[in-house]
Parts: C-alpha cells; structure tokens; sequence
C-alpha cells in the first residue's frame, strides 16, 4: 500500500508541473472525503483516505463481484455545472488495471433543464474508448473535438452543444475480450481542463525555461517572506497577476488593473504561507505567461 501512494505522489507531482504553461481549469481535484457530486451505477465509489485531503486524495473505483468479458461494468458520474473550452483538452490521471478494461469519457449537457439527465431529452458527448491495460498511474489526455468524441442524442443536435454549460461528467467501464476473470479497482485523480491558448513558448526554441514575453522575473528567488516581480508591457493592456501553489490553488491577485507599456514591478509578501515552490501568472488579452518561485523560510 505505501509504494501504491508513493508512486502516485510521484506521478501526481509530473502530472502537475506538466500542466503548468498552460491554463489549466480544475474540475475534481478530489480534495473532500465526501466527493461530493459523485454517484455510481454498478459500481462503488469511495475515497482514498480516511479524511479530506488536497494532496493524496482521489477517488477509488471498484466491484464487489468477479467481472465476465465483454461486459458493461458500470459508470461513475459527477454533477457539476461546468462549461469546457472548445477544443480544450480533458487531462485525467488515472491508475490502470493490468487487464482489457475500458472507460468513456462523457459529457452530459441537460437540455430540458430538469436538474438531472436523461437519455430521451438530453445529450452526451462521449470519447473514443480509453485503454486501462496498463500498470500504475499514467496521465490521459484527449482533446474536445468530434475526431475524439461523438455525440449521443436522439435529435438532430450538433458537436456545438460542447460550447454551452455542461450537466456533469460521467464515465463508462467496460471489459474486453481478452479481459481475465476479476474484480476491478481503479482510480481517478486531478480531473482539469488544459486552454491552450495565448501561450507564449515558441515550441521550436530549444530553451523554453528561458522565453519570456514579459521579461518577467522575480528577486530574489528563492525568497524569504518577500519577493519582487517584475515584466514588462509592449503596450497599454489589462494585466492580471495572480500567484498560485503547487495544487493550482489561487493564494493572491498582485495586480488587475490597465498598465501603460512599459516596466512595471509588484512586491509579493508570502510571509503567511510555509516553504515550498508556487508559480505567478501574468496575463493579458492576448498572451499568458507562467512562471516559477521558491519561498524558503
């Protein structure tokens, strides 16, 4: 059980510091021991530790009863209103099962606007079935478009129903032929968003840790208690500063506001938060700049 977690913090940290140069939008970080929103068909559901925890947790996915081949295990789904970026990724990290499983990807969207969905009035959106034949955990990523995803209606309804307010998410688990004989566990953890838009990294430059639009930097770096951040605007613009931890969790605004072009500086206290490395996000309307800081104290 302990090389179980350790190697799922070890991949939840790659995980995460993947994500960083892009916007990232979180849908379950799976931080309450409740998780709340979810249900399950066929399937249980219950969370990793015995308490809430924004580090560990993740939800694990099981049977009770041995599996047969070629058979609809059953289906977890969260209700949360959320509206996903055309053409955004949906990044998962999920725990594989060693054998021929499957899962979907699906989007419900709740036409009639009842509070909940149904297969006669409502729509799905559903992903191209995902392998879980592998051994640990692995990030899945895959894109929101109709070559990855069909939609499910019993009406002529169009892929640009994904450009509106989304019902809740649900995922399918199906065995295959060649699946052996046994219950199922798995796992999902960091369900987010990936916008990859504005970002500013040239992908044929060899050195993207050194590429800065905004010349941002901070000093010191690492710090203690407080550090400088500095940039520089090509033109007047709204710029948004906001700093975040390593969870993508949202400490402070430093600046939201209009800035002449120009080089601008902003003081960032972090005398109440402990030791570790967070990251600092300037963005205009037209680019998005990630960048990293370590506070030692």
């Amino acid at each position: 059980m302990r090389v179980r977690v350790f190697i799922f913090i070890i991949v939840l940290i790659i995980f995460l510091f993947s994500q960083l140069r892009a916007q990232v939008n979180i849908y379950d970080k799976f931080d309450d021991v409740s998780l709340p929103g979810w249900s399950s068909e066929k399937l249980k559901i219950k969370y990793s530790l015995p308490e809430s925890n924004d580090t560990n947790g993740y939800i694990i996915i099981y049977s009770d009863d041995v599996l047969k081949k070629n058979t609809h295990i059953g289906s977890i789904t969260k209700v949360k209103p959320f509206t996903f970026s055309d053409s955004c990724i949906i990044n998962l990290m999920v725990e594989g099962v060693s054998n021929d499983v499957t899962f979907t990807v699906g989007i419900l969207y709740d036409i009639d606007k009842n509070n909940m969905y149904n297969e006669d009035e409502d729509i799905l959106v559903v992903s191209k079935p995902i392998s879980l034949n592998f051994k640990g955990w692995k990030q899945i990523k895959v894109k929101l478009t109709e070559e990855n995803f069909q939609i499910v209606s019993n009406y002529n309804d169009k892929f640009t129903v994904v450009q509106s307010e989304s019902f809740g998410m649900r995922f399918d688990f199906q065995t295959g032929k060649d699946f052996k004989e046994s219950k199922l566990e798995t796992g999902i953890a960091l369900i987010t968003e990936i916008i990859n838009r504005g970002i500013v990294y040239d992908k044929n430059k060899k050195s993207k840790e050194e590429e800065s639009y905004f010349n941002a930097k901070n000093y010191p770096n690492p710090f203690n208690s407080t550090t400088t951040i500095m940039y520089t605007l090509n033109e007047s613009t709204n710029v948004r500063i906001t700093v975040y931890d390593r969870l993508g969790r949202e400490i402070a605004t430093l600046v939201d506001e209009v800035q002449s072009a120009g080089t601008h500086t902003v003081v960032f206290n972090a005398s109440n938060l402990p030791s570790g490395t967070y990251f600092y996000r300037i963005k205009t309307g037209s680019y998005t700049e990630v960048k990293k800081m370590v506070l030692e104290k």
